[in-house]
């Protein structure tokens, strides 16, 4: 039986799992562009949708994220997705 620490995640568990990451690294950096990230993947209303957010994109980005991540096990390069 695996691990608790290691059990697969829903869609919307590892969302608010990056939501709770991102806002742990807001609290020890606060700036602006953390601050920027974490309100666009806010639910519209408190306790909401994680899916239903101010800014609709953030739910398609992060669809494009995990099959990103599941068609290979290497992170990009940093950046790397800005280059042309």
């Amino acid at each position: 039986m695996p691990d608790a620490d290691e059990s697969p995640l829903t869609l919307d568990e590892a969302y608010r799992a990056t939501f709770h990451f991102i806002n742990q690294y807001y609290e020890r950096e606060p700036i602006v562009p953390f601050a920027l990230m974490l309100h666009s993947m806010t639910p519209e209303a408190p306790g909401g949708n994680p899916r239903q957010t101010s800014d609709p994109a953030t739910w398609h980005d992060r669809l494009a994220s995990v099959r990103a991540a599941r068609a290979s096990e290497r992170l990009p390069a940093i950046g790397s997705s800005r280059q042309g």
